[in-house]
């Protein structure tokens, strides 16, 4: 565990998995970094070492989303990242939707971290940190909903979602050199702000070089294939009776501003904040803003 020292000084995560429902799920672990001379009494926080941060990325992502997030989290407790089943390292299985993704998360959090935890949700991550709030609030001290809305996509972007899920053979592409893959990938929905060096290194992270000497990420292409079970019922976001903070991208075409007023109207107590300067993906359009919220919102809990 040579990791743990550096993790105090300069949070570098630990890569580890858990066994949850027959998969191993892969999650980064950044530990808890105890600020000198132990906790700082004039935030009223929990001590570090009590708090627990999970943080959950979107469809067709990974645990990679939250890098630059997540070391500015490790001074408020452990802090942690997910990767749902069939995204980056974890597992893929023969079943995804988003009950199955609901019945990991709540496993995980449950039998596996056996504590409670500010779960941090984005996009996808939201909506089933929404349903794990309603189902299970008692495993839960907060919840952080990231770009997320329970009126789910517009129109305009569910279709063409669907034409795409349509097309795909659910056959994994792979591609001849580390180039090709990188000019292959692009986060969906479109817009953003990053630099096309830190696209690459996302893009590199979510990929793996095959026995072939071919490239290929390692998402699991039938995550996209809307399979029994994918949908779930409608659920009423009003009878969450948890803090909860909303965030939302200044430029997000998946949540408007409206819906997300409508959304802290409807749950009780919530807050919004309005990350500047970022579109769908805030935590990597504008992570010292995003994590600024969530720390914010820790503070106030």
């Amino acid at each position: 565990m040579q990791y743990q020292e550096a993790a105090i000084a300069e949070p570098r995560p630990t890569s580890a998995f858990a066994r949850v429902n027959g998969l191993l799920l892969h999650y980064l672990d950044w530990g808890a970094r105890h600020a000198a001379g132990g906790h700082s009494h004039h935030h009223r926080l929990k001590p570090a070492s009590t708090l627990t941060i999970l943080l959950c990325h979107g469809g067709s992502a990974h645990c990679h989303w939250w890098d630059e997030v997540a070391p500015q989290l490790t001074e408020y407790g452990r802090v942690l990242a997910l990767d749902f089943r069939g995204h980056g390292r974890s597992q893929w299985a023969s079943q995804y939707g988003l009950a199955a993704h609901l019945d990991d998360l709540t496993t995980f959090v449950r039998d596996y971290l056996c504590k409670r935890v500010v779960l941090v949700g984005h996009s996808m991550g939201g909506e089933i940190a929404m349903r794990l709030a309603l189902g299970s609030p008692q495993l839960l001290d907060g919840l952080v909903v990231a770009d997320a809305s329970p009126a789910g996509l517009p129109l305009k972007t569910r279709l063409i979602w669907r034409w795409k899920r349509r097309k795909q053979s659910g056959v994994r592409p792979e591609f001849p050199t580390m180039e090709a893959l990188i000019a292959r990938f692009r986060l969906s929905p479109p817009g953003h702000n990053l630099t096309s060096e830190t696209l690459a290194a996302l893009a590199l992270k979510g990929a793996e070089q095959l026995t072939s000497g071919n490239w290929a990420f390692r998402l699991d292409p039938n995550t996209r294939k809307l399979s029994p079970g994918w949908r779930l019922p409608r659920y009423r976001i009003q009878d969450i009776r948890l803090p909860v903070l909303i965030i939302r991208g200044e430029h997000s075409r998946l949540v408007s501003e409206r819906q997300a007023r409508r959304m802290q109207r409807r749950i009780r107590g919530s807050q919004l904040k309005t990350i500047p300067s970022a579109y769908h993906h805030v935590s990597l359009d504008n992570p010292e803003a995003t994590a600024a919220a969530i720390t914010e919102f820790i503070n106030s809990l």
